[in-house]
């Protein structure tokens, strides 16, 4: 066999083709290795003699259903009567350049000149659909084998695009003698246009996202959802160029701002704000005040410094003199038994003992009293020794003019004073 390859020709339209019904939810993907568009250049490629085949070995995005196969046939006049050749096969993988086993078999398409060929149906009355299974990054082949051998200054015969022929185990030729071959190490100038058509339930491709970088496999609704721009379906990223979006990048040395792209700002060490994130409305270090946990205020310091003292950062510029910082809540053990989460002051208008900042009403052994509270239905007995006495009243003499934010401030004025004295005294003996 010869390979000819420099007859060139344009085509602006698909021949008409009967289709079948699309499955509900379902979006047709066609599967190309070509870069063929409408309006380009490619190369009629009439170096076959009949026996011979041009293949394809083409890639399923999805786990889906072959439905349809396309060859593009043309002859440099155009116009050409209808051809009668010999077939069109889906083959599994196989070892390239030879093709697998036959998974199904097209016999006699009629080729017309002109545009792409689309097949749909095993046979030639259009009865039996194509439908082949095929599951998300399987390889397939699909070949054609002529029975007339085309006219060597006019077609029509299969045609290539002309961006280069991809070598590795995409495009193979039948031919005789040599069997099957590489058709790009035969100087063949592109990729062949025999496409496949697969019936995909849920397609996925590339998306850009705002950030310059690149997802796999995301749905189109997703991608746009996300903020990001959609490739196209079965398109990867590895096909895809995203731009790289701008964002604020702060510089921690010199407490400065760059819209950077996300590269360029871990090339000058900086912190990446974000895609579509700007100077102008980013502040990069901001200081403020700090609520603390119990309730008290601590100015100038960062959100991080603040969350290390788990803390509520109250925004940049703010100042513990403008900011008004919720008193903390514990639980309150009630001299009825009962427990409820109060801030301090709430639990002394109810003549609760409060347990401190962040304690709750947990009772873990299940004993009807809270966890915090079981020492605290006899707060008098200090030293939990199941009876108020000398030592108890050692801790009150102890205390004595104190704050100590509890017992043995029984009465909860915030000073350690002769009415607890009195009132342990009152409770002196075995607890209740």
């Amino acid at each position: 066999m010869k390979l000819e390859s420099g007859v060139w020709t344009r085509y602006s339209s698909l021949v008409a083709v009967v289709a079948l019904s699309q499955a509900a939810g379902a979006i047709e993907v066609t599967v190309q290795n070509d870069s063929l568009g409408d309006g380009d250049t490619g190369a009629i490629q009439v170096g076959f003699v009949a026996g011979e085949s041009a293949a394809a070995w083409l890639t399923s995005p999805c786990a889906g259903t072959i439905v349809a196969v396309q060859v593009m046939w043309l002859s440099l006049t155009g116009g050409t009567l209808p051809s009668l050749e010999d077939s069109i096969t889906i083959h599994a993988q196989g070892v390239f350049p030879s093709p697998g086993a036959a998974l199904e078999e097209l016999i006699g398409p009629v080729m017309q000149d002109g545009g792409i060929n689309e097949f749909r149906f095993v046979d030639k009355d259009q009865a039996v659909p194509l439908s082949i299974p095929v599951q998300a990054g399987q390889v397939f082949v699909v070949s054609f084998r002529f029975t007339n051998t085309p006219s060597a200054s006019n077609g029509p015969s299969v045609v290539t695009d002309i961006d280069g022929c991809q070598a590795i185990q995409k495009n193979a030729i039948f031919a005789l003698p040599g069997g099957w071959l590489n058709a790009c190490v035969l100087g063949m100038s592109g990729d062949f246009v025999i496409r496949a058509v697969i019936e995909c339930p849920n397609p996925t491709g590339a998306c850009c996202l705002v950030d310059g970088s690149c997802q796999d496999e995301v749905t189109e609704a997703s991608c746009i959802a996300n903020g990001g721009t959609y490739q196209g379906d079965a398109i990867t990223c590895a096909q895809s160029s995203c731009p790289q979006s701008n964002g604020a990048c702060c510089i921690p040395f010199t407490g400065g701002c760059l819209d950077l792209s996300q590269s360029d700002c871990g090339i000058v060490e900086g912190i990446w704000q974000g895609g579509g994130t700007d100077c102008n409305s980013v502040v990069c270090f901001p200081i403020g005040a700090c609520c603390l946990p119990d309730g008290s205020c601590a100015d100038g310091l960062s959100p991080e410094g603040c969350a290390a003292m788990a803390g509520t950062f109250q925004g940049d510029g703010t100042a513990c003199t403008g900011v008004s910082c919720p008193e903390p809540e514990g639980a309150c053990c009630l001299t009825n038994g009962g427990c409820i989460v109060l801030t301090e002051s709430d639990c002394g208008i109810v003549a609760g003992s409060w347990a401190g900042v962040g304690t709750d009403c947990t009772d873990a052994d299940q004993n009807g009293t809270a966890d915090e509270c079981e020492t605290s239905t006899c707060p008098w007995d200090m030293d939990a020794d199941g009876s108020v006495a000398v030592p108890d009243l050692l801790v009150v003499l102890a205390a004595w003019g104190t704050d100590p934010g509890g017992p043995p401030d029984f009465d909860g004025d915030g000073n350690v004073a002769v009415p607890d004295l009195l009132d342990l005294l009152a409770h002196w003996g075995a607890c209740p």
